[in-house]
């Protein structure tokens, strides 16, 4: 994005439904095609992470980083977008402390214990002021949408009541949420494998967390440091997966795209990866990946502003550039092609 949002980047796809076998996949989904939105957020950080602040101040500060999301749902929207992404502590930051975060954690319902809807049943619970925004965001643009947020819950854990609660007699959980397009809360994943993450707790069990939809099935959830081991990455059993991530690039083997492409080809499954970015902590990278083109990536490197690009391949060696309202960013695909924004997998290819 120009001026003072130049780092933030939108990658936006026409993905494939695909019915090739997958091994230990155990849904079916429409030989279609839909339309993903990833957006790569140039997170606005607590300059003080480490020092706890007030329900009132963390609000202030998170409603910023909201603010920016609303914008970027409206855009995708109009575009065409079914399923929305945005990246791992993109709305609260990251560096806290167990305690410092506390004015930052919502408590979330199991969507599978509770059918709640925020935006319209906003009274039911308290202290949700983020989850009724998200809401009402997916609502307001009839979209899918997923997010990332820290979550509070008390011991003992309705899901695993047995547990031995944290010394402090409540659990922390990095968490993603999913949301129907009426505003619906239809998923709830704490994260499993942690990264130096001394204001969240691991859940006691693995948690095998899935959501359907009715333009591509079901879709998988993970997070971050989770696309490393087996469980509940493997575990997912879908073709899909949504991966909201906080990575710090590192070569040569844990490059983001690099990684998130590899992953996407291994596993044989279509990835939407979207990360925070951060150019001081070298965080960058996102991506919509399928099997059959090239991936619709964000490199992490600004471009001048150009004439919209048509939507169809370029040359080999041509740069793929598109221009937006707020920002032009360049993408390249795999060796000697070039995929613009909108893409196109042909089905049953």
């Amino acid at each position: 994005m120009l001026g003072t949002r130049k780092t933030m980047l939108f990658v936006i796809a026409v993905v494939s439904v695909y019915l090739a076998s997958v091994v230990g996949v155990t849904d079916s989904t429409p030989d279609s095609s839909y339309v993903a939105a990833v957006y790569e957020h140039k997170v606005i950080l607590n300059p003080h992470p480490r020092v706890p602040v007030s329900r009132h101040d963390a609000l202030q500060h998170m409603q910023k980083n909201l603010d920016i999301y609303e914008e970027q749902a409206a855009r995708a929207a109009q575009q065409g977008a079914q399923i929305l992404v945005f990246p791992e502590d993109g709305i609260h930051g990251f560096n806290f402390t167990r305690l410092s975060i506390t004015s930052y954690l919502e408590t979330i319902p199991d969507p599978q214990e509770e059918s709640w809807n925020p935006c319209m049943k906003p009274e039911r619970h308290n202290n949700t002021e983020v989850l009724q925004r998200l809401s009402c965001m997916a609502r307001r643009n009839n979209l899918y949408l997923v997010a990332n947020m820290p979550d509070l819950q008390p011991c003992p854990l309705k899901t695993s009541p047995t547990s031995t609660c944290p010394p402090d007699g409540r659990w922390q959980f990095n968490t993603n949420v999913a949301f129907r397009s009426d505003g619906l809360l239809v998923a709830r994943y704490h994260k499993h494998n942690l990264y130096f993450e001394a204001s969240c707790d691991t859940p006691p069990e693995p948690e095998i967390i899935t959501f359907d939809t009715p333009f591509a099935g079901k879709f998988g959830l993970f997070i971050c440091f989770d696309i490393l081991f087996h469980d509940p990455t493997v575990l997912l059993g879908v073709r899909q997966l949504i991966f909201p991530t906080a990575w710090m690039n590192q070569l040569p083997l844990l490059d983001s795209i690099q990684f998130q492409q590899a992953f996407s080809l291994g596993a044989n499954v279509t990835l939407l990866a979207v990360n925070i970015r951060n150019d001081r902590l070298i965080m960058t990278g996102s991506g919509i990946y399928t099997l059959f083109l090239p991936p619709t990536t964000t490199p992490g490197k600004e471009t001048q502003r150009r004439p919209n690009v048509p939507g169809a391949a370029r040359e080999s060696g041509e740069s793929c550039r598109r221009e937006t309202d707020h920002e032009t960013f360049k993408h390249e695909g795999w060796p000697g092609h070039c995929l613009p924004v909108w893409t196109n997998v042909p089905p049953g290819q």
